[in-house]
């Protein structure tokens, strides 16, 4: 028998409305998930200190089954639908967000609740066990080995067909831009260059019917081949920079290697949670902020065919976490190794960094490192504007630069700061900003 009692605020259920909403995979699911943040819906509205869960009615005769997993956010639902989380999560989210007090606390957790957290646990727990498990030094020495003969080959191809793209000249690229780098692409994949093969992919990125195109593709074409040049120098070079070559080129770090480096712990903000969908690959992006040391931490995960996330971290989230970073010089990419969820609070951080000052810091970093291309900051009294149909990031000293967002998406954060200075969190890569959050007057825009 379940015994119910009211409950007003859980502190495992922390989110906004807002925050919700992010976690839907479309505007569609985000739709009928507020449709569903319905309490007539809903026969079963329960929660616990681990899990919420409810029964929601449909048109068929039995009502979907819909779970949270509230210590490390995850969604189940019995309804046919793939798209995760489904309209039915994210709708018994958002009901408890603006109705708290229709829910009941159980004691007794049903059956298929505790089942399905079980499962869960058990995964972690193999997860653990595999992350201790010590490794095969010796067939772990001969597989590089072998993987090294095939990397040296394949770049020793790849610097051939660098250099006779620019002997051949580059006119005539515009006609067969989507063909030109494909076979050295496939070649890089077979040599497992998978690094390589992505920045090449890359050029399809490139608009060939605008001016300046040659620039962009004589940059890129530079680029790999100044990695190529590196990689013939490789034991030449210290430790740190051998390791982010190796990662450009394609070589992972283990990540149960990584999880035993020293963590660095401290209190996180979720600046930007982000999905790039490309072939049958999705890209998750989570760029997280030490709010003790201003430092950032990238969080990546891909995700195959149907495959659903595990986990969810929302944008505007705050975590204590203990963060373990992947090697190289000034690491971006990291792993949790251990996390628990903040009350929600609003983002506000006062990085003091102007335009001038973060060009200042973009050309000391590519001193240390001439291959790093995408750097996070945080800017402060920043305004956007157009200028003759350029989108711009400006401060108070009047330094400006290019926007990389989508026109749509500018107009959106511009309606949003309605043209009026704010604080923003974004990418510089190649000459151009991307934001990704920006907030001012105690409210947070996330770019999707």
């Amino acid at each position: 028998m379940l015994i119910f009692v009211i409950l007003s605020s859980l502190p495992g259920m922390q989110y906004t409305r807002e925050q919700v909403l992010h976690m839907a995979p479309d505007d569609a699911s985000a739709k009928a998930g507020q449709q569903l943040a319905n309490s007539s819906k809903w026969t079963v509205k329960c929660i616990s200190d681990t899990a919420l869960w409810g029964d929601c009615q449909g048109s068929g005769k039995n009502p979907y089954k819909t779970i949270v997993d509230l210590t490390n956010i995850a969604f189940k639902c019995s309804c046919p639908s793939r798209k995760f989380p489904c309209k039915h999560g994210i709708g018994l989210m958002l009901l408890y967000t603006q109705q708290a007090d229709v829910f009941s606390t159980a004691t007794d957790i049903p059956e298929h609740v505790t089942e399905w957290l079980a499962k869960r646990q058990e995964k972690e727990v193999a997860k653990e066990q595999k992350e201790a498990k010590p490794v095969d030094a010796a067939a772990q020495a001969k597989r590089a080995t072998a993987r090294k003969k095939k990397v040296d080959a394949g770049i020793g191809e790849l610097r051939i067909w660098i250099r006779d793209v620019v002997r051949a000249g580059i006119m005539n690229i515009p006609q067969q831009s989507h063909q030109f780098y494909l076979n050295i692409t496939a070649r890089m994949v077979d040599a497992q260059a998978g690094g390589l093969a992505a920045q090449l992919r890359q050029i399809n990125t490139i608009n060939f019917y605008t001016e300046g195109w040659q620039r962009m593709l004589l940059r890129r074409l530079a680029a790999l081949y100044l990695i190529t040049e590196a990689y013939q120098r490789i034991d030449d070079l210290p430790e740190a920079m051998a390791q982010e070559l190796q990662t450009l080129i394609g070589w992972t770090t283990a990540k149960e290697e990584v999880l035993q480096s020293q963590p660095v712990s401290g209190t996180w903000a979720v600046l930007s949670v982000t999905m790039e969908e490309e072939g049958n690959i999705v890209t998750e992006r989570s760029w997280l902020y030490n709010k003790s040391d201003g430092r950032f931490a990238l969080l990546l995960n891909f995700y195959a065919g149907n495959q659903v996330p595990q986990a969810l971290l929302v944008p505007g989230a705050h975590i204590t976490a203990d963060v373990v970073y992947f090697p190289g010089i000034h690491p971006l990419r990291a792993l949790i190794k251990e996390q628990h969820s903040l009350p929600h609070s609003h983002i506000d951080i006062t990085a003091g960094h102007s335009l001038r000052s973060m060009y200042h810091e973009l050309s000391a970093g590519l001193t240390e490192n001439p291959f790093k291309e995408q750097v996070p900051f945080v800017l402060n009294e920043v305004y956007i504007h157009v200028t003759e149909a350029t989108w711009l990031l400006s401060d108070g000293d009047n330094d400006g630069i290019a926007l990389s967002n989508t026109t749509e998406t500018c107009w959106q954060m511009l309606a949003f700061t309605k043209g009026k200075t704010c604080s923003c969190f974004g990418v510089y890569e190649r000459d151009h900003f991307q934001i990704l959050s920006l907030w001012a007057d105690h409210k947070t825009y996330f770019v999707k």
